[in-house]
């Protein structure tokens, strides 16, 4: 399953540059610590940026699964956010990670889509591998961040009801060639210390593949 991009470069100028925010990010509930800790996580995998001392921004607005003006801040592609771009929908994205993660709890999953019905704010600090700024809808450009080399954007958590597992979606925008736009899903299991460890990665798009079908 790949999906449609069909305006996915007109949709990346619209988001990072021509939105006219309604609202600030402050004034939204921000991520719980148990979230705060899986997003340290997953961007302490993300070594893989070809360039020495690479400046990434991370939307300090977490993704929700909503289409056309009700997804306001996250990003849209085929008018609806990355979660599941249409035609597909939660549940196909579900068999898609079933498939790979066939023993996923279903707590889990059912967390991850009730969470992601809204957004969140992420909030400092947030300890990542390489220098990274948060960016809020509406903020102007800085000097040293107006071309970052990567913009991440994170989901809601979803948890097992053990608070055992976790399921994260992480979307980048990546403005080097080197590096694709991709869309993944990660699976985390906390060990016995309680540390979050990944046990799983689904790519559930990159721009790197539209070929047509």
């Amino acid at each position: 399953m790949k999906p449609q991009l069909s305006r996915f470069t007109a949709c990346l100028m619209v988001m990072l540059g021509a939105i006219s925010p309604p609202v600030r990010a402050q004034g939204r509930p921000e991520v719980s610590p148990d979230e705060h800790k899986v997003y340290e996580a997953v961007l302490g995998l993300m070594t893989h940026i070809p360039k020495e001392d690479p400046h990434v921004t991370i939307f300090a607005v977490t993704l929700n699964s909503k289409c056309g003006k009700d997804a306001y801040p996250s990003p849209l592609a085929n008018d609806c956010t990355f979660l599941w771009m249409k035609p597909d929908s939660a549940n196909s994205v579900k068999r898609l990670l079933r498939e790979e993660w066939a023993d996923m709890e279903n707590s889990t999953w059912s967390d991850f889509e009730g969470k992601n019905n809204v957004s969140v704010s992420l909030r400092e600090p947030i300890s990542t591998p390489w220098k990274h700024k948060l960016i809020a809808p509406g903020d102007g450009p800085e000097k040293d961040w107006e071309s970052p080399d990567e913009t991440i954007f994170l989901s809601r958590v979803g948890f097992n009801q053990k608070k055992t597992e976790a399921v994260v979606y992480v979307l980048i925008f990546s403005y080097m060639d080197q590096v694709a736009t991709a869309g993944d899903y990660f699976l985390f299991r906390a060990d016995n210390a309680g540390h979050w460890e990944p046990n799983g990665r689904v790519t559930y798009f990159t721009d790197k593949d539209q070929s047509p079908q």
